[in-house]
C-alpha cells in the first residue's frame, strides 16, 4: 500500500474517532448531572463494603495473636501485613488497619498496609479515641466524613467496621480510608475523568489498529511508545493531584484565617491570621508562576531579559529569602563564591535567581534538622569576555537513587511518588530550571545516592561587564527601569498629578488607590474603557497619567487607547498609558504596546514596580 493511501486512511480513522469522540462527550455531559448525586453516595456505599470486607478479612483469632510490639517481628505478621497489602490493592481503598481498645480508653493501632515510614502497629502510640471509631467499638458501623478527624487527617474519609469474636463480642475494630481526591464526586471531577477515560481508550484503541494491520514490523517500537505514553499520563495524573493539593492547601489557609480575622476582636490575633494570610497567598502566587512558566516553556513563549547585576548580591538575596527556613530546621549554611567571578555580569538575574533559589529550596525542604547546606561558585572559563560559571548546592539529605535521579528534570514529574505526600512541591520547579540553564547556554545535573544527600550543579554563560561605560544599547526595557527606580526620589510623593484609573471590579480600585493613597496622587476611576476615553477627551490636558486594565466590559483597554491616541485633543499622543492587568504573558505585553500603551503592571500587583514606573513616567 502507497504511503498516500496510508495516510488517507489514517486521516479518514482519525476524523471517525474524533466523530465518536464527540458524540461520547455530549451523551457523557448529560449523563454527569444523574451521575454525580449517585456517585456521592456511592463512594460512602463502597466505604462502608470495603470495611465490612475488611471485618471479615483477618478473624479475632489472628488478631489475637498480635499483642505486644514484640509481635511485630513474627512471621505471622508479616504474612498478615502481605494480606493487607493485597487487600488495599484489590478494593482500591488507600488504607486498610485494624484497631484495638486500651484500658484507658484509647485506640491502640494493631496492623495496616502502609509499606512507608508512616505505617502503624502495635508499637506506635495510642491515641484519643475518635467518635467514628468508638461508635464501631459500641459494635455500629461508622463513616467519617472530611474534615471531621480532630488528629489532622482531614484528607480522608473513613468508615469503621466492628470484629466480633465467636462469643459476638467486639475484640477490634476494621478501619480504611479513600484520599478525598477519591471521596470528592463534583461533576467538573467527573467530566474530567470521563473525557480523560474516552479520550484514552480512543487513543489506545485508534493506536492498536494502526500498529495491527498496518506496522506490525515495529511492533516492538510501538509497544514501547504505548509505555511512554501510560508513563507520560501517570506523570501527569499525578501532577495533577500534587496541583490540586498545592493550590488548596494555601487556599484553605486563606479562607480559614479569613473567617478567623473576621470573627475575633484580639488585634494580635487579627495580625497573626493576617500575616498566615499574606504568607499563603505568596506560596499561592508562586505555585501559579511555576505554572505560568511552565506553559510559556512548552509554547516556547519563555524569554529571558538580561541586565547588568552584581553576582555577589545575587546570592546574598537567594540567601536571604531562605534564611527563615533553613534557622527553622536549625541547618548549616554556607556560600563559597571564587574571587575569580567577575563582580559585575550582564544576563538575566531574575532567572539566574529563580534556578538558584529552586535547588536552595529543595535542600532545605529534603535536609534534616541539623544538617548541612552549602553553595559553591566558581568561574569555569572565559572566552571573550563570555564566562562560564558554575554553581552547586550540595546537601546531607535524603539523597536519591539512578532511577530517581533519570526523571528529576522532567516535566510534571518527581522523583518519587510519595515526595508531594512527605514534602509538597508541584513537581516543576528543576524541569523550569533546567530550561532557563539551558537558554543561558549551560547544563544542569545532580550527583547523589540515597541518604548520601545529593549536589546539584549548573552552568551558565555570562558576559563580564568591564566597567560603567558598558554599552547601554545591550541593555533591555526591564534595566532602564530598574535605573529609573535607583534614582528615584526617597519619599513617593506625586502632589500635583492627576491620573485615571480605568478598572472594572471595585475592589482591585480599591487596593489601587490604598497603595497610592501616601503619594498624593490625584486619582479619578472609570469603571469601563468607555467612561476613560470619555473622561480624557471632556477634560483636554487636566491628566497626566493613565492606568488601564484591559479585561473590562462595554470597551477593553486595548480599544480605549487606540481611540485616545486617535482622539487628536490635547495629550492624547504623549500622555503615559500603563496596563495594569493580570494579562502577563509575552503576547499580551506587546499586545498593549502596539495598541500605544507605554508600559506593563502584571497583577498582582508588585507595589515596588508600580512605584518605579510613575517616576518614570511623571518624575
Amino acid at each position: 500500500m502507497g504511503i498516500k493511501n496510508r495516510s488517507n486512511i489514517i486521516t479518514i480513522l482519525f476524523f471517525i474517532s474524533a466523530f465518536m469522540v464527540l458524540i461520547t462527550a455530549i451523551s457523557t455531559g448529560a449523563m454527569v448531572n444523574s451521575l454525580s448525586g449517585y456517585l456521592k453516595n456511592n463512594v460512602e456505599e463502597r466505604l462502608i463494603a470495603a470495611s465490612y470486607a475488611a471485618a471479615e478479612y483477618i478473624t479475632a483469632d489472628e488478631l489475637d495473636t498480635l499483642k505486644a510490639p514484640a509481635d511485630i517481628d513474627t512471621p505471622r505478621f508479616a504474612a498478615l501485613k502481605e494480606r493487607l497489602i493485597r487487600f488495599g490493592e484489590d478494593t482500591h481503598v488507600l488504607f486498610v488497619y485494624y484497631m484495638r481498645m486500651t484500658d484507658d480508653g484509647e485506640a491502640q493501632f494493631i496492623i495496616d498496609n502502609d509499606t512507608t515510614e508512616e505505617t502503624v502497629n502495635l508499637s506506635t502510640t495510642p491515641i484519643p479515641m475518635e467518635e467514628a471509631p468508638l461508635k464501631a467499638f459500641n459494635g455500629e458501623t461508622a463513616t467519617s466524613g472530611l474534615g471531621n478527624y480532630s488528629l489532622g487527617y482531614d484528607g480522608l474519609l473513613s468508615a469503621f467496621s466492628p470484629v466480633y469474636d465467636d462469643e459476638g463480642r467486639v475484640v477490634a475494630i476494621a478501619g480504611v480510608d479513600l484520599q478525598d481526591g477519591a471521596a470528592m464526586s463534583g461533576r467538573t471531577r467527573i467530566t474530567a475523568f470521563t473525557a480523560l477515560l474516552i479520550s484514552s481508550t480512543v487513543v489506545v484503541i485508534v493506536s492498536g489498529f494502526l500498529s495491527v494491520f498496518m506496522y506490525r514490523r515495529k511492533e516492538g517500537a510501538y509497544a514501547a511508545a504505548v509505555e511512554d505514553a501510560i508513563r507520560a499520563n501517570r506523570a501527569k495524573s499525578d501532577f495533577l493531584a500534587n496541583m490540586s493539593h498545592e493550590i488548596r492547601t494555601p487556599m484553605n489557609a486563606i479562607i480559614g484565617m479569613t473567617a478567623i480575622a473576621k470573627a475575633t476582636r484580639d488585634p494580635k490575633k487579627k495580625d497573626d491570621s493576617l500575616d498566615k494570610i499574606d504568607d499563603a497567598s505568596a506560596h499561592l502566587l508562586g505555585v501559579i508562576n511555576d505554572i505560568l512558566d511552565m506553559s510559556k516553556i512548552e509554547a516556547h513563549k519563555f524569554d529571558l531579559s538580561a541586565v547588568r547585576f552584581h553576582f555577589s548580591e545575587l546570592l546574598d538575596k537567594v540567601s536571604v529569602v531562605n534564611n527563615f527556613r533553613i534557622a527553622q530546621k536549625k541547618q548549616k549554611f554556607a556560600v563559597n563564591v571564587s574571587d575569580d567571578i567577575p563582580d559585575t555580569l550582564f544576563g538575566d538575574d531574575q532567572r539566574l535567581a529563580q534556578v538558584i533559589t529552586n535547588l536552595l529550596s529543595n535542600a532545605v525542604k529534603f535536609t534534616p534538622e541539623g544538617g548541612e547546606i552549602t553553595i559553591d561558585a566558581r568561574l569555569v572559563s572565559e572566552d571573550e569576555g563570555l564566562c562560564t560559571i558554575q554553581v552547586e548546592v550540595t546537601d546531607t539529605g535524603i539523597g536519591l537513587n539512578d532511577e530517581q535521579m533519570s526523571r528529576l528534570f522532567s516535566s510534571f514529574e518527581q522523583a518519587d511518588s510519595n515526595t508531594s505526600r512527605k514534602f509538597g512541591g508541584t513537581g516543576l520547579g528543576l524541569a523550569i530550571s533546567k530550561s532557563i540553564v539551558e537558554m543561558m547556554g549551560g547544563s544542569i545535573g545532580v550527583r547523589s545516592k540515597p541518604g548520601q544527600g545529593a549536589t546539584f550543579g549548573f552552568t551558565v554563560k555570562l558576559a563580564r561587564v568591564l566597567d560603567d561605560s558598558f554599552d547601554e544599547t545591550h541593555s533591555s526595557a526591564r534595566e532602564s527601569v530598574v535605573d529609573s527606580q535607583d534614582g528615584a526620589p526617597g519619599i513617593d510623593d506625586f502632589s500635583g498629578y492627576r491620573a485615571i484609573l480605568a478598572e472594572d471590579v471595585e475592589i482591585n480600585r480599591e487596593i489601587v488607590l490604598a497603595y497610592l493613597e501616601p503619594t498624593s496622587l490625584a486619582i479619578d476611576c472609570a469603571g469601563t474603557g468607555a467612561e476613560a476615553l470619555d473622561m480624557f477627551t471632556r477634560n483636554p490636558g487636566k491628566y497626566d497619567i493613565i492606568l488601564m486594565d484591559i479585561q473590562m466590559p462595554d470597551m477593553d483597554g486595548v480599544e480605549a487607547t487606540r481611540r485616545i491616541r486617535a482622539s487628536g485633543v490635547k495629550d492624547a499622543v504623549t500622555i503615559p498609558i500603563i496596563a495594569m492587568t493580570a494579562d502577563v504573558f509575552r503576547e499580551d505585553i506587546e499586545q498593549c504596546l502596539s495598541a500605544g500603551m507605554d508600559d506593563h503592571i502584571g497583577k498582582p500587583i508588585d507595589v515596588e514596580d508600580m512605584m518605579a514606573k510613575l517616576h518614570k513616567y511623571l518624575g
